[in-house]
């Protein structure tokens, strides 16, 4: 059962209510958001182009575009190499799009000045390597410059360099330190990278395509263009921000904002088509940038190659469109029916346990590895704790079978520094706080599953999830006013998230199932003569749970439609459903349970 709690920014709220003279509730919500003055509110509300930092505050930024621009003036390639996945090819488009509306202006063929290469995720891995510089070398390639990769590529660079290829890095990944604490960094001409300390950029969290916008951006205002002339590339640095989760704060809030505005006002033509066949019609938002449109680019780069993903958003010609985008969505429908059954058997794998293990360690040969990932995430949600799923990985080390997988964590561990101890017993490992990729041999495999259990060390708090309030809200404060202050605060994603309340002794007016797998849960609570609808999705863990905490039978009586005397505490959060034409006010159950307080952190 997860652990509800109020934040506590109250004084904060208070200062920001009399500097700004917004309501209480709006104090608050900005407040838990890390908002404190007037002008970071105003701001906040009012996204702009002046929240967009000058490119060349970028140390190398000069040099880099000096490069770019005399390796163009001489007639000569550039070679993109991108990445497999959304933040990847997103960032890829743009500066595949930018640099070759720069080269036709200069009278250049586009297609000849400007080519791009993506990695194979299975053949190649992630990133740049040996193979693509070689690639390169043999087309006659000038200048290489990376994104979302390549502040790792130490091999790979230096082999450029041995082969007479300049490379400018464009990335957002973590730069290695060496022992005493300096940037170790593969060979290059220039790397743009906003984690470096020595970048001399003040926001740190851009993505991969936020940081080939700001390159694109620096080369157009050296040109002395007017900002409208790369406004349309706003809607891939868009898509890379959000689907790579990175916090919508600041710049990156400015990104998204304004790239959403670009969608919906005139969506690039590949974006169209990809939504007319998840057949959505609607306003794009960040939920369906992050569910719709996201996962079915990222299908290809899982299941095929990512370059049919940049294809769709490089054509021109609408039938080859139209082909692309129903390619790319049918492809991630195979890639959720494959992610479902995965999912289902790794969580008969978890329930055939008779004691949980701390940290979840997973063999699914059967799944693809591209897929590991994505389960490990759903496991680690059903169940709260860190999850790590292997399957065989096609190549072999000197003879010897190779696993590969991916892990997901929790708050309280973070999975890189817990793994890191035993590197040297991996084959490949790599990752961040709360996910990380790795291959192993697989003899060592139930070994490596012993020691990280063995490590963990978690409590049950650590192992308890933790639900954070804005507010304790009553179901009749649910109007058209607070969704007017709500739907100004979108976008919402990482470090803005979408307002939670919460709300105590609610009645029950209906209890149903509903969908293909009648996994959606329908509620129609009463509060003090108020009615409201609200959503459950995914809940058939969550009635499981409810069945062991409630009166026995209790569940099971409420879904066949008796009216019970019973109530549920509930954390929700407010939205819209739009339902043929008719748009009406409900709620998305974040938990629910039988009625108790909140505990207040």
């Amino acid at each position: 059962m997860a652990d509800w709690y109020i934040k506590n920014h109250r004084q904060e709220a208070e200062r920001l209510k009399e500097e700004t003279g917004m309501s209480t509730l709006a104090s608050i919500l900005l407040a838990n958001r890390g908002i404190r003055t007037f002008e970071e509110a105003k701001t906040y509300f009012s996204p702009d182009l002046s929240g967009l930092h000058n490119p060349y505050l970028f140390q190398q930024m000069e040099s880099a575009v000096s490069l770019i621009m005399d390796t163009l003036s001489s007639g000569l390639s550039i070679r993109i190499v991108g990445d497999y996945d959304q933040d990847g090819v997103a960032a890829t488009t743009i500066l595949v799009k930018g640099l070759r509306s720069l080269a036709e202006e200069m009278g250049l063929d586009p297609y000849q000045a400007v080519s791009y290469a993506i990695p194979d995720r299975v053949v190649d891995g992630y990133g740049i390597n040996r193979r693509l510089v070689e690639e390169a070398k043999k087309e006659d390639v000038a200048l290489i410059i990376t994104c979302d990769n390549g502040i790792a590529a130490f091999d790979a660079l230096d082999y450029a360099q041995e082969v007479g290829i300049p490379v400018i890095i464009t990335d957002h990944h973590e730069i290695q330190e060496d022992e005493e604490g300096g940037e170790k960094v593969p060979a290059c001409v220039a790397y743009l990278n906003p984690h470096s300390k020595n970048s001399g950029y003040p926001f740190p969290d851009l993505c991969g395509a936020g940081v080939a916008f700001k390159l694109i951006q620096a080369i157009y205002q050296e040109l002395g263009e007017d900002f409208a002339r790369i406004r349309p590339l706003l809607a891939y640095a868009c898509l890379g921000t959000i689907c790579d989760v990175v916090p919508l704060q600041g710049e990156n809030r400015v990104l998204a904002s304004m790239g959403l505005q670009v969608i919906n006002e005139k969506p690039d033509p590949g974006i169209a088509a990809l939504l007319r066949y998840n057949h959505w019609e609607r306003e794009v938002d960040t939920y369906v940038v992050g569910f719709i449109i996201g996962p079915s680019i990222n299908s290809s780069g899982r299941l095929m190659t990512a370059r049919l993903g940049v294809e769709l958003f490089l054509e021109d010609d609408p039938e080859t469109i139209e082909a692309y985008a129903a390619e790319l969505v049918a492809l991630n429908n195979e890639r959720k029916e494959m992610t479902r059954t995965g999912v289902e058997k790794a969580t008969d794998l978890v329930r055939s346990q008779s004691d949980l293990d701390q940290v979840l360690v997973l063999y699914l040969p059967e799944v693809h590895e591209s897929l590991c990932g994505l389960i490990a995430g759903r496991i680690k949600d059903l169940f709260y704790r860190p999850c790590l799923v292997f399957t065989d990985a096609e190549e072999t080390g000197e003879g010897e079978n190779l696993v590969k997988g991916s892990g997901r964590s929790i708050e309280s561990y973070n999975i890189f520094e817990a793994l890191q101890l035993h590197r040297e017993d991996y084959v490949a490992f790599g990752g961040h706080a709360m996910a990380c990729g790795m291959t192993l041999r697989k003899k060592d495999l139930n070994r490596m599953k012993v020691m990280w259990n063995r490590d963990a060390k978690l409590s049950t708090e650590d192992l308890t999830p933790r639900i954070g309030l804005d507010a304790s809200l009553p179901l009749s404060m649910v109007k058209a006013p607070l969704m007017r202050i709500i739907d100004h605060m979108a976008p919402f994603g990482m470090k803005n998230p979408k307002p939670v309340f919460g709300a105590k002794n609610l009645s029950i007016r209906q209890f149903r199932l509903v969908g293909k797998n009648k996994t959606v849960l329908q509620i129609r609570f009463e509060d003090q003569g108020s009615f409201v609808n609200g959503v459950l999705f995914q809940a058939d863990e969550k009635l499981k749970s409810l069945e062991k905490e409630g009166p026995e039978g209790v569940i099971e009586d409420l879904l066949s439609g008796k009216d019970l005397p019973v109530t549920f505490d509930i954390c929700y959060q407010p939205g819209w459903n739009e339902f043929r034409g008719t748009k009406s006010l409900q709620i998305k159950l974040v938990d629910i349970r039988f009625s108790r307080g909140f505990s207040r952190s």
